[in-house]
């Protein structure tokens, strides 16, 4: 299998979402929480809830909720059956009216995915979120499954509202826990949920590779072996990434296996990449034979 020598473990699982009991209210707080280190942002956050659709009450338990951990950026908070997330975003200054206007906007959008995202990752359950390493590409995953649900949205959330204020853009999703609780259960039997992940990941190894991290890059490539996703571009990324940190050996056999395992999938392109690594691997037998595999293929595409 692709990666076999290379890659032997899968990554470890990310940490347990930890939980503070208060009052009447429980915190959870994801993995990989942003935090504003030395910030107090729960005045931020009472400014911004002045504005949004709330009870008196809520007002105050979500605020002391926020008080127990002012420096960070998101809040998970569960109480009376509702869970609460909260997200805030910091909105970049620009001196042209117009410009600032659309970062405003940009920075709401950005607070209000996050929000929906926590929600996203609490109805995961605990079985399903420790199997995948990045919580951000699997919510974006469970996301984008939930949005060709169709009219029957499998998550409605009976409140989302998102505002900008000053430095900074503020957001909050309220969802009924049962509500979560039936997401969980779907999330559960779904079985096409890995390759969606693969799908958001990608773009992340995608971006280290191109930054030439790849060092970095490599670990999600191994990830996304890990969960047999089928795409040979990614897997020829990787081989680069084997080749720019000086082990050409690792570079051509997955070159190799790629070829063997996904070669009928690859377009003529893909095969003349591949052939280029092998190339600068130093097998130039093997790479001679893929360039013509990929001229028979390009003549088959034409």
């Amino acid at each position: 299998m692709v990666f076999k020598a290379q890659f032997r473990q899968k990554p470890p699982p990310p940490s347990s979402a930890q939980r503070f009991l208060f009052a009447a209210l429980v915190v959870s707080i994801l993995a990989f929480p942003w935090v504003a280190w030395g910030a107090d942002n729960a005045g931020i956050v009472e400014e911004c809830l002045g504005r949004i659709s709330l009870s008196e009450d809520e007002k105050a338990d979500v605020l002391r909720a926020v008080r127990t951990t002012p420096s960070r950026m998101e809040w998970l908070l569960s109480g009376e059956g509702q869970v609460y997330s909260l997200a805030l975003r910091p909105v970049r200054k620009d001196n042209r009216p117009g410009v600032q206007v659309k970062l405003e906007e940009m920075a709401r959008h950005q607070a209000n995915l996050r929000a929906h995202y926590l929600l996203y990752l609490r109805a995961a359950p605990e079985k399903r979120r420790s199997r995948y390493a990045d919580a951000d590409s699997l919510a974006e995953a469970l996301a984008r499954w939930d949005e060709g649900a169709g009219k029957e949205k499998r998550l409605k959330p009976n409140l989302s509202a998102a505002v900008a204020l000053g430095d900074w853009a503020f957001a909050l999703a309220r969802a009924r826990g049962e509500v979560l609780e039936e997401l969980g259960a779907r999330v559960e039997s779904l079985g096409e949920l890995d390759q969606a992940y693969c799908s958001a990941l990608y773009p992340k190894a995608r971006a280290l590779f191109e930054r030439k991290e790849y060092q970095r890059a490599l670990p999600i490539y191994r990830e996304l072996h890990a969960l047999r996703w089928a795409r040979p571009g990614a897997y020829l990324d990787a081989a680069e990434c084997f080749l720019r940190v000086g082990d050409r050996r690792g570079a051509a056999y997955l070159v190799e296996e790629t070829a063997a395992e996904l070669g009928e999938t690859m377009n003529s392109e893909l095969l003349e990449r591949a052939g280029d690594l092998l190339a600068e691997s130093g097998e130039e037998e093997k790479a001679a034979r893929l360039y013509r595999l990929a001229s028979e293929r390009l003549r088959q595409e034409r």
